[in-house]
């Protein structure tokens, strides 16, 4: 069994990532994405209280804990900072760690007030970060218009991303060999790529 405790038929979880065996179709895929993400989401969360109850009954760990996981103390200690100062009933399920690391250093309730804020109006981290900073929910805009708050994104990054991911795609497999479907569905997503040289 691997560590995850998630198997699949077409693939093998393992330590360092996932093999897959087989191709697998949109639903196989997409299911599989909604079995691993609350992984994501949790693991810090996980380890966080792992520490914490280990520091709490057997006292300071934080070398048991960089043996045992290969974790840099750092991350170790964030992931238990923040555990130990969102409370468990305070957590929400359909937030990242991230977020849940944006409140820690808020009361109670006011985490509680802001994580709800975040899952309800589906912010990001960085627009719940800068909410709090406001003491109000800050729009898309705010976020958006402060120059610190993004990285400069050009077209030829966005090409240089669409260079390697086409190699990767091809390496694993000519386009001849890729089933119609998936050419069809590349090929509607590309028009908007089409759209756009034809316009200039």
């Amino acid at each position: 069994m691997n560590a995850l405790a998630i198997q699949h038929p077409k693939a093998s979880i393992t330590p360092t990532g996932i093999d897959f065996h087989q191709d697998l179709s949109f639903e196989e895929w997409n299911d599989l994405g909604t079995t691993l993400a609350p992984v994501g989401k949790s693991i810090g969360f996980m380890l966080g209280d792992w520490i914490n109850y280990g520091h709490k009954a057997y006292g300071e760990k934080y070398q048991e804990a960089l043996e045992r996981t290969g974790i840099p103390y750092q991350t170790l200690r964030n992931y238990a900072h923040v555990a130990g100062k969102v409370a468990l009933s305070c957590r929400q399920d359909n937030l990242g760690f991230e977020h849940h690391a944006v409140v820690a250093k808020l009361k109670p309730d006011q985490q509680e007030h802001w994580l709800g804020l975040a899952a309800e109006q589906n912010l990001s981290v960085r627009r719940l970060r800068k909410s709090i900073n406001f003491g109000r929910l800050a729009t898309e805009e705010e976020v958006q218009g402060d120059p610190a708050d993004r990285g400069q994104v050009t077209y030829l990054a966005l090409l240089n991303r669409l260079r390697r991911w086409w190699k990767r795609e091809t390496d694993k497999a000519p386009v001849e060999q890729w089933d119609e479907e998936r050419r069809q569905g590349l090929k509607n997503d590309f028009k908007l790529v089409l759209d756009i040289y034809e316009a200039l």
